[in-house]
């Protein structure tokens, strides 16, 4: 097995993961919602439907365009991020510093580039 694929399982597997945390932990991503928003929870449960299913498509012969999927949807939950950032908001117990908050937007970069490495990977 090449290492894209190993790797492409391992970003399968954290997302399905992440995903079904937001209905083991939803308190959590609660306040993570911006409040313009309704039905925060809906919102976040949804978010976590889309982070279980759309990656298991990365499985598929609908790869690539999963992955192009992948790339709009970590760009547009990102906002979420920078939410809180601005809000100056906890993730759970903790308040990030802008260090750690730009270090959360580079590792966002990163699941864009993977996504982007697996379009692209035949």
């Amino acid at each position: 097995m090449d290492l894209i694929k190993a790797f492409t399982y391992v970003y399968i597997l954290f997302f399905v993961l992440a995903g079904i945390n937001h209905f083991l932990n939803p308190s959590f991503y609660d306040s993570l919602v911006p409040k313009f928003i309704p039905y925060p929870r809906l919102a976040h449960q949804l978010t976590g439907v889309i982070e279980i299913i759309l990656p298991l498509l990365l499985l598929t012969r609908y790869k690539q365009n999963a992955a192009l999927l992948m790339i709009i949807f970590l760009i547009l939950i990102y906002s979420a991020n920078l939410y809180v950032w601005i809000e100056g908001l906890p993730y759970g117990k903790k308040v990030f510093t802008n260090i750690e908050h730009i270090y959360r937007l580079l590792l966002q970069v990163l699941y864009v580039a993977f996504a982007y490495i697996i379009y692209k990977y035949d």
